[in-house]
């Protein structure tokens, strides 16, 4: 009876050391992906009758492949994706080349130069607890850690809520790591922590008020990873950069180190490396397929990601493939205006080459500018504890820019193909504002490892091809004067 007692014993104090590492909050991604996630064949179909030769399939197996060629750089660096300058880089271009010069399009190729990339090369996260040592595996740096190259301490952490000025009142974070709350405002790269939500701004305070270390829970259910933002603005120029240090880590082993610091003062032990690359080497392409006449269809979609980045933006970039496959198939004398396709390598990277390229560029012969960027993405909802994936597509923030006509068009196409956008505009272009142009583009799980295949549905892209493709059959009746 005494060996039962004993065993019983052990068995609840295993169950509960158990539990309190193991512990969740919540169905999170992508670790219950396979329970979350609809297949593309749930989605509802929207059917126009138009633009039959679409093939859903063909684009979701090219952000299959392009999500791949990502992966590989898993293998050889923690700081991963399809980044400039690397052999993901060169093979994803590789990968368009092939396709676009089997559809008959002419290459053009051109080098560019970034003229200095951060790019952290090796990170800890480690604490005590229990005299026990734990790492989290889910930390992640941010964009804005250019000051901060070589980084490494021991110090203690303090909690911060949410990080708004009330949530520092009483609390010493002079020399210390402050804990701070951050949920999507609306995803990876903008969170309400950051300067860019314009919420908070509990970075920059945490920064002005003197910590060490800033470490932002993403408030996302799951242990997902995090890459808060870009190392360079989209002008060139570097990303603004804070006082400490500024790491992202998932929301499963944020609660933890929550849970943990109600039982003892914890300290983190902290390092990052970050090299930096000065002139950094890459090339953009711009694959041209003649019309009728020289004026232009100019359609452009970044190639380079974070993790996977299979929205953001293997989609994009499926979606300007089948759109080539279609104008391929049609003759010469049935396409009015000349197809141009500006595959560019360095959105988060500076965009020196959309610089370089809106210098040069003859930009009064183009008709419309289309930028493909994140056409397709689940539909996501936070409900209670859990985050929930449905089968219907995401809204898109949404620019267009030229006439009254150019705006009729455009609304009208995306509801005839069902595709669902915000009521209002809520930026400017994303390429140039040389030519008249229009885009659509979701935001939720960009910059996050949940940046997957499985959520960016066929169905999305499906809607999003035609809805483009019969935008631009409209814009082909109307002259350049009539667009403008």
């Amino acid at each position: 009876m005494q060996n039962y007692n004993i065993l019983f014993a052990c068995l609840i104090s295993c169950s509960l050391i158990s539990e309190e590492v193991d512990k969740t909050y919540g169905k999170g991604l992508p670790r219950d992906s396979e329970s979350l996630i609809p297949s593309d064949a749930s989605y509802p179909e929207w059917e126009t009758g138009e633009y039959t030769s679409i093939d859903p399939q063909r684009m979701k197996d090219v952000v299959i492949d392009i999500s791949n060629i990502a992966l590989e750089s898993e293998k050889r660096t923690p700081y991963w994706g399809r980044l400039p300058g690397t052999p993901e880089d060169k093979k994803t271009m590789d990968y368009i080349e092939a396709k676009l010069v089997n559809l008959g399009f002419n290459i053009e190729k051109k080098d560019v130069y970034i003229t200095k990339e951060w790019r952290p090369r090796q990170w800890s996260l480690n604490y005590e607890f229990n005299d026990k040592s734990y790492s989290i595996a889910s930390a992640f740096p941010t964009g804005e850690n250019i000051k901060h190259l070589d980084s490494s301490f021991k110090t203690e952490l303090v909690w911060v809520g949410l990080g708004s000025e009330a949530d520092f009142i009483g609390k010493d974070i002079k020399g210390k790591a402050v804990v701070i709350y951050s949920f999507f405002v609306p995803g990876g790269r903008s969170h309400s922590a950051s300067s860019r939500a314009e919420l908070f701004y509990a970075n920059k305070i945490a920064s002005e008020k003197g910590a060490a270390l800033i470490i932002n829970i993403m408030g996302v259910p799951g242990d997902a990873m995090f890459a808060g933002g870009a190392f360079h603005g989209t002008s060139g120029k570097p990303a603004s950069s804070f006082n400490a240090p500024v790491i992202t880590i998932s929301q499963d082993e944020g609660f933890l180190l929550r849970d943990r610091m109600l039982k003892e003062t914890i300290f983190i032990d902290f390092d990052l490396k970050i090299d930096v690359i000065e002139n950094l080497k890459t090339t953009y392409m711009i694959a041209r397929l003649d019309g009728v006449s020289e004026e232009e269809i100019f359609m452009g979609a970044h190639t380079d990601g974070y993790f996977q980045g299979s929205m953001d933006n293997a989609s994009g970039i499926a979606v300007g493939l089948e759109m080539a496959e279609y104008y391929s198939k049609l003759k010469k004398s049935d396409r009015p205006r000349s197809i141009s396709f500006f595959l560019y390598p360095d959105h988060h990277h500076g965009e020196y080459s959309v610089r370089e390229v809106e210098e040069y560029y003859d930009w009064d012969n183009v008709a419309v500018i289309l930028t493909l960027e994140h056409p397709s993405q689940s539909q996501l909802y936070w409900f209670n504890e859990d985050i929930m994936v449905s089968n219907a597509i995401g809204s898109f923030r949404w620019n267009v820019m030229g006439s009254d006509k150019l705006k009729s068009i455009f609304k009208r196409r995306l509801k005839e193909n069902g595709v669902s956008i915000y009521n209002y505009m809520t930026d400017g272009p994303k390429l140039t504002d040389k030519a008249p142009g229009f885009h659509i583009i979701d935001h939720v799980i960009y910059h996050t490892t949940f940046d997957i295949p499985e959520l960016v549905p066929a169905e999305g892209m499906k809607r999003s091809a035609k809805a483009f493709l019969g935008i631009i059959d409209d814009v082909n009746k109307l002259s350049l004067e009539e667009l403008r």
